[in-house]
């Protein structure tokens, strides 16, 4: 008899953390736990994901459907992958080989946002951990839930305090979808600015390691996020990235405008695949149209086109219905489309192309620049989130190892070059902002500092009572986010003691 994970374990923790209520708690035939007589009853939703026994199962869609928490549990000890997030249903193929249904309109409510962090090998992972946990504190604020160790890399984990349930509008859109998508791109993108090894290119609500015993490094489920936080926090830093993009404006000469999409990066590097199989993001089908309105933007034939991608399709691993290729070709020369849409690009690459195929499109796409923003060093004054990120490397950088850094104002005046006024300023920012805590030393003693990226290394490494402290504390400085003022903590020690007056109160931002 299979041996069934322990409900008690850390690694169930989490799955049921994650999970929520998006799945019934009980089997709905042939039960252990709930018989015809009980009086428990399954009162949630009807929702399902998808799980695999193996990396390969995964890649080849090859895994089984689970609509149960019971079920769940009694097969997670062989489980290596899943779909965190729920869908609304899922079923197999004609031959139930391969699960059909795991695609984001699908979804039924989101979980969690996953960022995957791939590096070349495992010694590379390890040598990067410290680096990690420094990027993976996100706008310098919001923490994670979950690291799970890969064979190269990392998983990291942002669980939703109360799932985002999904619902379409009778325009068709699905704004909460929308909103979701753009949130797990910078979430990611915004990893990416401090890990390059970050993936930008997996699908943001695919299939993802499972929580197991032997993969976790880090879990603490007070540390949950809310989707409105991370939303507004989103929304800054998408306008904060796009007045970078204003200020780096592009020159595009004729050759680059016109250059046919067949003879872009892209299109070689699709042409090339075997492995694209059903149920991952952009699929077969998806694939072929694509190829072919880039053949149809590029003056190709509808005879040339069609021997291209017969050819191609023949050689995938698992082939689209002749018919259905047929058809992708006569749609993309029926005159209703000019060309291969940027997004469905950008998202076929993103699926199915390697991290050496998606920075040669990365590069490709990045040409001249007529206007270029000041370098720092060239201008007379420093913007303040530049000084603010000055003093939070400096912190960290002293602080190594350490809960907390004792150092003067001085002493950081004098490191940074920077006037008293202007620290002043930034000091009282970096608290508003939830990037930085500050306890006043007293007497001739200098002023404790800490960042979130020092309390996420000491929740690594504390023992259980301290630990509680900094989980407490975090908890009443990130998650009061309907208070207008709040009374400044004591990082330290927990107590209201020794606060500067000018950092005393501070609004709550959910920045």
């Amino acid at each position: 008899m299979p041996k069934i994970l322990d409900s008690s374990s850390v690694s169930w923790s989490a799955i049921d953390l994650i999970l929520h209520d998006g799945l019934k708690a009980y089997k709905p035939r042939n039960s252990k736990i709930l018989s015809i007589q009980s009086q428990i009853h399954n009162k949630n939703k009807t929702g399902s994901i998808a799980v695999f026994r193996s990396k390969n199962a995964m890649s080849n869609a090859s895994g089984f459907i689970i609509t149960s928490k019971e079920a769940l549990r009694d097969n997670a000890l062989q489980l290596t992958h899943w779909t965190p997030n729920t869908y609304a249903f899922l079923s197999y193929d004609g031959q139930r080989k391969h699960i059909k249904g795991h695609t984001e309109a699908n979804l039924n409510q989101i979980n969690t946002f996953v960022a995957d962090i791939d590096f070349k090998n495992a010694e590379d992972r390890d040598a990067n951990l410290e680096n990690v946990k420094d990027a993976i504190v996100i706008g310098g604020h919001i923490l994670p839930t979950l690291i799970l160790k890969t064979d190269k890399g990392y998983q990291v984990y942002y669980v939703l305090e109360k799932p985002a349930f999904l619902s379409k509008h009778k325009n068709g859109t699905i704004p909460v979808l929308t909103a979701a998508r753009k949130i797990a791109e910078n979430i990611k993108r915004s990893i990416q600015d401090k890990i390059l090894a970050t993936d930008v290119g997996c699908n943001n609500f695919g299939i993802f390691r499972i929580p197991r015993e032997d993969n976790i490094i880090f879990f603490e489920p007070d540390l949950t996020c809310s989707f409105a936080g991370l939303l507004t926090w989103s929304q800054n830093y998408s306008k904060k990235t796009k007045n970078v993009k204003k200020l780096n404006l592009r020159v595009v000469s004729d050759q680059d405008r016109y250059r046919k999409q067949c003879d872009q990066a892209w299109f070689k590097i699709m042409l090339g695949k075997r492995n694209i199989v059903p149920g991952q993001g952009l699929g077969r089908h998806n694939t072929i149209l694509t190829l072919a309105l880039a053949c149809y933007s590029s003056g190709k034939t509808e005879a040339e086109t069609f021997d291209l991608l017969d050819e191609f399709n023949s050689a995938l691993k698992v082939p689209l219905d002749f018919r259905d290729m047929q058809r992708c070709v006569l749609d993309a020369f029926s005159g209703n489309y000019k060309g291969a849409a940027k997004i469905y690009i950008d998202e076929l690459i993103d699926t199915w192309g390697s991290y050496a195929e998606k920075r040669i499109v990365r590069q490709e796409s990045q040409v001249k620049w007529y206007k270029y923003a000041k370098k720092r060093s060239e201008r007379t004054y420093s913007h303040k989130h530049e000084w603010l990120q000055d003093v939070i490397d400096l912190v960290n950088r002293i602080g190594t190892g350490k809960d907390n850094v004792e150092i003067s104002t001085r002493k950081i005046r004098e490191e940074l070059n920077i006037s008293a006024a202007s620290l002043n300023r930034v000091l009282k920012q970096a608290i508003k902002s939830n990037k930085l805590f500050i306890k006043k030393g007293k007497g001739r003693r200098p002023s404790k500092l800490a960042t979130l990226a020092m309390a996420l290394k000491a929740l690594f490494k504390k023992n259980k009572q301290l630990k509680d402290q900094w989980l407490k504390y975090l908890k009443q400085h990130l998650e009061l986010e309907n208070i207008a003022f709040t009374e400044e903590l004591s990082v330290f020690d927990m107590i209201r003691n020794g606060l500067d007056t000018d950092v005393g109160k501070r609004r709550l931002s959910t920045e």
